[in-house]
């Protein structure tokens, strides 16, 4: 199986690789601050069991400066230490020197109705988060509190790792991506130079071998008749003018292959060096031009052949190859579609100028459209052949078209017959 199947998978990998690292992040740095918090509680919790225990005797015998001792060793700690009569009453407050009612606060409520009590919430007093723990002891209730952000303070530190750590691993995924991207590409690249390579020798063969058929069979013909006509002795005046005529039409037909075969050389050494000579010229005349020149031959070929470029149309263009270019469109008409009629016009379409070819001959098969201006490339080779083709006219227009940074195309018709297109930019 080709990897250039699997073009996207290392989007894919990637993006399923971060979403799995967010995910882990998310629910790791929440599951993180949940442990922290749950700790904390606990740990609050058995800090306030221990002070109530210890500051029991000093409560229920008002001994305030054991007392004070105890909340200034908190207050060093960090821990605001409380105490309030059962109503709620505050007797002292490590935090503040001016004490109210606490007595609406939830953990203190929890802790006079049900023994203990802890919330989460803004201190009235102080005015920050704090996680406060309630404990009664007799006619009191002992309660400690610690700043939110002391609480979370290590899950602040570890999140700043772990988001930390997640970006390197974001970063490192992107980098493999990349890298693979990068591999696939070149990867893709040499499958594509390597396909490249083999159709490049596929058409080299076929070229040889195309080439050697065009030039090996008027060569035979020539070479027979000349045989024929140096033996002398059994030719007759009759056969000595068939023979001559042979000689004559080979000739020409092995002239018109050498003459085609430098023009496309030529054209593909001016679509290497630009040596293209632009000028502005008027399409509609080229096109006349070209359909008074071929009119003999159509009218042989008992075809009509009409021109519809009644309006005139300036491109800049090379006046010599674009009429050889219409040309080998329309004789390849003449030649190879059986169409009672063949029509020449001449259209503007998306900032182009068009020359259409149209005929509603045999048409050509859907299996040879693609291939149809290779060079040497024939639907029906013999009759090619026999009707005297080179098989050359057709990629002569695809390279004029190229070289006009234009297109050459092949579209069927309705009912039969087939409408070749040479567009080229008018500016």
């Amino acid at each position: 199986m080709k990897l250039v199947r699997f073009g996207q998978l290392p989007s894919v990998l990637a993006f399923c690789s971060l979403a799995a690292c967010a995910w882990v992040l998310i629910t790791e740095i929440g599951s993180f601050r949940d442990a922290v918090g749950s700790w904390a509680r606990r740990d609050l919790l058995a800090r306030t069991q221990l002070a109530a225990d210890s500051l029991a005797e000093a409560v229920a015998t008002g001994d305030f400066r054991r007392i004070r001792d105890f909340g200034d060793g908190c207050r060093r700690e960090g821990v605001r230490l409380t105490i309030l009569s059962s109503p709620g009453g505050v007797v002292y407050d490590s935090a503040t020197q001016v004490f109210g009612k606490h007595a609406g606060r939830p953990e203190v409520e929890s802790a006079i109705s049900t023994g203990v009590g802890m919330a989460l919430r803004k201190s009235e007093t102080t005015d920050e988060e704090m996680l406060f723990c309630a404990r009664r002891t007799g006619e009191f209730v002992i309660r400690l509190g610690l700043p939110a952000a002391r609480v979370y303070a290590p899950f602040q530190r570890a999140r700043t790792g772990l988001v930390l750590a997640g970006l390197v691993g974001a970063f490192s995924i992107f980098l493999a991506f990349l890298f693979t991207n990068r591999l696939i590409a070149r990867i893709r690249e040499r499958e594509r130079l390597l396909a490249e390579m083999k159709r490049e020798e596929r058409f080299r063969r076929e070229f040889i071998a195309n080439l050697t058929h065009e030039f090996k069979t008027p060569l035979t013909g020539i070479l027979g008749a000349v045989d024929l006509l140096g033996d002398g002795t059994n030719v007759t005046p009759e056969n000595r003018h068939t023979l001559l005529e042979l000689l004559r039409h080979e000739t020409i037909r092995l002239n018109s292959l050498v003459q085609e075969m430098l023009v496309l050389s030529h054209l593909e050494e001016d679509q290497l060096a630009k040596h293209f000579t632009f000028a502005p010229a008027d399409l509609s005349e080229v096109l006349k031009a070209v359909a008074a020149r071929l009119r003999q031959k159509a009218d042989a070929a008992h075809v009509r052949l009409s021109v519809d470029a009644a309006l005139p149309l300036v491109v800049p263009c090379d006046v010599q190859r674009m009429e050889t270019a219409i040309t080998n469109l329309v004789e390849n008409a003449l030649r190879y579609s059986g169409s009672p009629d063949v029509v020449l016009s001449l259209s503007s379409r998306d900032g182009k100028a068009v020359v259409a070819v149209e005929d509603h001959g045999v048409g050509i098969p859907q299996e040879h459209r693609e291939r149809i201006f290779e060079r040497f490339y024939r639907v029906d080779k013999d009759r090619s052949r026999e009707l005297g083709g080179t098989g050359l006219g057709l990629a002569i227009v695809k390279h004029v078209a190229r070289l006009h940074k234009g297109t050459a195309t092949l579209l069927p018709v309705r009912g039969g017959g087939c409408r070749f297109e040479l567009a080229i930019p008018m500016t």
